[in-house]
């Protein structure tokens, strides 16, 4: 079940539950003692890159039996804080077994479950959200340390719906989602039964090329990734430049990448032609994390920085989600909180 931008909110949010937005991996968590998956949305299994994960869940099952959870892998520091998702990319990206084991131990990881879609051989997507939550409290406990953790969630309108919304704040949350208590789970479709509050401008975006570094340039392999968007007739359309907020590392990483997606032909059906004389051009596939200040009302990102890439979404499912100001996102998240 996807969340829509929130736009503008119902006038009645006696109906609503408020949660935080983590900042990570979702995943289907498909979990029996025997084996455990970690489904992306683009069908990518993330178990073999998480094996702490797998094990909770594994022990988890074995109390309590089989579960089919929804929910974030996130990032931790030292103290068991949530992190952003750029601090996953060692983790989300590893491919050996030696490299899965020296990154979980620099990088420690927290499953937070935040629905709960099947229990005791029984399917409880047809059932509204508040029979869901309360089979997820049965089974997860709601502790903020550990790797399995059960997702926070308070009503709209009560002083934790406000304390949660001035947490989100002071602690620089990507933002909070809000869900329709009776609502039933619409597997599969973006739905305005959850909404999406941003509280800064940060979304994904797919690469369609790149530019070679300026001379005299400090690194090597590229000097921007040129991104973009799919309109709804399924045109990838351009939105400029990131040529910010990568390590050497992922330079490297994104340049051995990028190489076989090579073409002839810009994939963007808007590119233009001023300033791309050195542009390589890439097939579409490839999502990467983007924060920016703001988009022009020509659909160009200013001061866009690179926060990660991504494999657990499809390229094709990379729609705009907002170009209004952040403060309506406030705006919206005060009101469930007030």
């Amino acid at each position: 079940m996807l969340a829509s931008p929130a736009g503008s909110l119902p006038d009645d949010l006696a109906g609503w539950t408020i949660e935080p937005k983590w900042d990570g991996i979702r995943v289907i968590a498909e979990v029996s003692p025997r084996a455990v998956h970690l489904w992306t949305r683009n069908g990518n299994d993330k178990a073999p890159q998480f094996p702490e994960v797998v094990a909770a869940l594994t022990e988890l099952a074995a109390a309590d039996g089989p579960l089919v959870l929804d929910g974030e892998i996130v990032a931790l520091d030292a103290k068991g804080h949530v992190l952003r998702f750029q601090a996953l990319q060692g983790r989300m990206h590893a491919e050996s077994e030696a490299t899965v084991a020296r990154n979980a131990r620099a990088t420690r990881t927290a499953f937070v479950a935040f629905d709960l879609l099947a229990a005791d051989g029984r399917t409880l997507t047809d059932e509204p959200w508040t029979a869901r939550r309360k089979a997820l409290e049965l089974r997860v406990p709601a502790r903020r340390t550990g790797v399995i953790r059960r997702g926070e969630s308070v009503r709209c309108g009560s002083a934790a719906a406000a304390k949660m919304f001035a947490r989100a704040r002071t602690d620089g949350w990507e933002g909070v989602l809000l869900k329709r208590t009776d609502a039933a789970y619409a597997a599969g479709r973006r739905t305005p039964d959850w909404r999406k509050v941003k509280l800064e401008r940060e979304q994904e975006f797919v690469i369609g090329g790149f530019t070679a570094p300026t001379e005299g340039a400090a690194r090597d392999h590229f000097g921007a990734l040129l991104v973009g968007y799919f309109d709804d007739d399924g045109k990838l359309r351009y939105a400029g430049k990131v040529g910010t907020g990568y390590t050497q590392p992922m330079l490297a990483r994104l340049a051995k990448t990028l190489k076989p997606l090579i073409r002839a032909r810009s994939p963007f059906v808007d590119a233009p032609r001023a300033g791309m004389a050195r542009t390589t051009w890439v097939e579409p596939v490839l999502v990467a994390q983007v924060r920016y200040n703001e988009m022009t009302d020509a659909g160009i990102l200013r001061q866009p920085s690179f926060l990660g890439l991504r494999d657990d979404k499809d390229a094709r499912d990379v729609r705009l989600e907002e170009t209004g100001s952040a403060l309506g996102g406030i705006t919206n998240g005060m009101r469930c909180a007030s």
